[in-house]
């Protein structure tokens, strides 16, 4: 059992605009983690915060910073700012999710527990990523990766950079109480005249919504009678040229892009949907994907890095990334055979309920944190 009395104040350090951190943060959060504790969020970044974030912390009752970061410039202020916000409070523990921000927790030389979170795709990590990763490794108490997959990729990349008793796996989580099936499911799945399909993810290079644009267009054309809608939630870089490919398709009427969502309009959109789909060139462990699970969707997802892990024949489907053609026959499937789809919906949802519970999450960290700090008091 964890001594949640050694842990009086956190910190967490969080990317300010749209990701999978907030959702794990604020799982965890709702499952009690160091709950008698006092928290500060640092919300840090070129975006501003998320309205959503703020209001959720702010229902909380929750301590909250921004420290912006001028784009692509003041990298030295930027991270002198946030150190001094990190340090000021006398933390217990210093929660820093993901790796933007390594250089500000260096050379800690307070009493804080520092403890980063991994999560960036190998496949898309930058030199700069592997960077801060070979950073953190000489400088924190511990660096989490999501899965054992992820962790001997790292291994192997860092070599002797690499520092194996620094190294813990740990899962995403999520609130499965929140993102539970809607009224009616399973049996609604399939069952009226339009068909849903969606995706919920940044609109970025390193998710792979041509296909998925592609691979729906495809399906209108071969069966122009079905009344298929795409929904996809998300914003950034690339959403004007998917908007042209949209528009390029004459699919305006049929593909609705609703931008960044708040967790209850993720969670109500999902609920909406009949067939879950993530397009993506890789992940490590994905947010969007636990969600839909956790509402009881059936998942078609390509067959890359971060997913197959998650995604396996018993609760869902796998295409072969960049496959148009593959992706539409997955559907198609799907759409000729609700009964399966709703069986490997509900089994979603069960490995949800085993496997993603955001209090395994959050209990996890508080017994590593315990570990870290005795080891660190010497005890």
């Amino acid at each position: 059992m964890t001594d949640k009395a050694m842990i009086n104040r956190v910190v967490h350090v969080l990317y300010s605009g749209l990701g999978g951190h907030g959702a794990v943060m604020f799982g965890m959060l709702d499952a009690g983690f160091f709950a008698e504790a006092e928290h500060l969020v640092l919300l840090t970044g070129v975006e501003p915060p998320l309205p959503d974030y703020v209001s959720r912390l702010d229902q909380r009752k929750m301590a909250w910073r921004y420290v912006p970061k001028q784009p692509g410039r003041g990298y030295v202020a930027f991270y002198r700012a946030l150190r001094r916000a990190i340090f000021e409070t006398d933390p217990d523990l210093v929660f820093v999710h993901g790796l933007a921000t390594i250089p500000s927790v260096v050379w800690n030389r307070s009493r804080a527990v520092v403890l980063v979170r991994e999560t960036e795709p190998q496949s898309t990590k930058s030199i700069k990523d592997w960077g801060s990763l070979a950073v953190a490794h000489t400088s924190v108490d511990a660096i989490v990766h999501l899965t054992e997959d992820a962790a001997q990729t790292a291994a192997a990349k860092l070599r002797l950079l690499h520092r194996p008793g620094k190294v813990h796996i740990i899962g995403n989580g999520l609130d499965i109480d929140y993102f539970s099936p809607a009224s009616g499911w399973p049996d609604r799945l399939l069952a009226g005249p339009q068909i849903r399909l969606g995706m919920v993810a940044r609109l970025q290079p390193n998710k792979d919504h041509q296909t998925l644009i592609a691979a729906f267009d495809g399906l209108c054309a071969e069966r122009p009678w079905v009344d298929a809608r795409l929904e996809i939630a998300g914003d950034g870089t690339t959403r004007p040229a998917l908007e042209a490919e949209v528009a390029r398709r004459g699919l305006q009427d049929r593909v609705t892009f609703h931008g960044t969502l708040s967790a209850e309009g993720v969670r109500d959109l999902l609920r909406s949907l009949d067939i879950y789909v993530h397009s993506s060139f890789g992940e490590t462990m994905s947010n969007s994907i636990m969600q839909a699970m956790a509402v009881g969707l059936p998942v078609i997802a390509g067959a890359v890095s971060g997913v197959t892990n998650m995604v396996t024949s018993d609760v869902g489907l796998l295409y072969p990334s960049r496959d148009v053609s593959s992706l539409r026959s997955e559907i198609v499937d799907l759409l000729d055979n609700p009964d399966e789809a709703r069986r490997l919906g509900a089994a979603a949802r069960k490995r949800a309920l085993t496997q993603y519970d955001a209090k395994l999450t959050a209990r996890a960290y508080e017994e590593l944190t315990e570990k870290l700090v005795r080891e660190k008091a010497g005890n």
